[in-house]
């Protein structure tokens, strides 16, 4: 920050915790772009590159690595300068590029969970979603949805992204229309949420029926597969709402950051969400 100007937010005697701030987004950055990068090109020179698992996956590592690629660095630029103030057209595209991104991922841990949903549920159509063409208008809307939302205030058409010197971060203006902040949050949240826990509850819900069925001839093997199964999807549900349900929480309640920290460490816990998706 310049030393000309007067520095009246939380952190101005906090270098301490702007440097552990920047230590931890260049750390996320190499080891979830690294990580994300490198699933994405073992998923391209390997035999399964043709699977439709394996495709989702490595278009949702690559939002990922475009995520710790873009983002974490500008983050730890932000944190190294104690910036008080940033252009607003930097801002706004940077802050749309966030939010598209986290989109992104979001958007596409629900098409796996559909995908995962109807090879078990209905699987005639998964063999007809998986082919070619819709697999591939599947992928691309998985990242063109996302815009629907982040376009508009990245252009300041509706609502807008500033820079927020209390929480160092380009995000959603608060002396603006808010409709497209809380229009955006909502549907990046509990939209996916809800959809995803109810793909996984089906999935769960068929396999501890066919279970049971199948117990009856082979003692309890198949049962105990579902129970792991069930705990493994509870685990994905842990690690969902861990990373991203008190980010969302905070950017709901509070918009006026009153309370920087807690923005803080919920943007710190979704990025290392982030890191780890692959």
């Amino acid at each position: 920050m310049n030393g000309t100007e007067e520095c009246t937010v939380w952190w101005c005697d906090k270098s301490g915790t702007l440097l552990t701030l920047e230590i931890i987004a260049i750390i996320l950055c190499i080891v979830g772009g690294l990580g994300n990068i490198i699933t994405v090109l073992a998923i391209c020179f390997s035999s399964l590159r043709n699977n439709i698992n394996c495709i989702l996956i490595g278009s949702l590592s690559f939002a990922g690595f475009l995520y710790c690629g873009l983002i974490l660095p500008l983050q730890a630029v932000i944190f190294h300068r104690h910036s008080n103030a940033v252009p607003q057209e930097f801002c706004s595209a940077a802050g749309g590029i966030r939010y598209t991104l986290v989109g992104v991922i979001l958007v596409h841990l629900g098409i796996i969970a559909l995908y995962r949903y109807l090879n078990v549920v209905h699987l005639a159509q998964y063999q007809n979603l998986s082919q070619k063409r819709p697999l591939m208008i599947t992928i691309a809307i998985g990242w063109i949805l996302p815009l629907l939302f982040t376009a508009p205030p990245s252009f300041r058409i509706w609502g807008g992204f500033t820079f927020v010197p209390a929480i160092l971060a380009c995000t959603f203006e608060k002396g603006i229309d808010q409709s497209n902040r809380i229009v955006t949050v909502t549907c990046g949240f509990i939209v996916p949420c809800i959809f995803i826990i109810f793909c996984y509850a089906r999935i769960g819900c068929v396999a501890y029926g066919s279970s049971k069925r199948v117990s009856k001839w082979h003692g309890n093997v198949s049962q105990t597969r579902a129970l792991r199964l069930s705990a493994m999807m509870l685990c994905i549900f842990g690690v969902y709402f861990l990373g991203t349900f008190p980010y969302f929480i905070v950017n709901v309640y509070d918009r006026t950051f009153s309370k920087p920290i807690h923005h803080l460490w919920t943007t710190v816990l979704g990025w290392i969400y982030i890191v780890q998706i692959r």
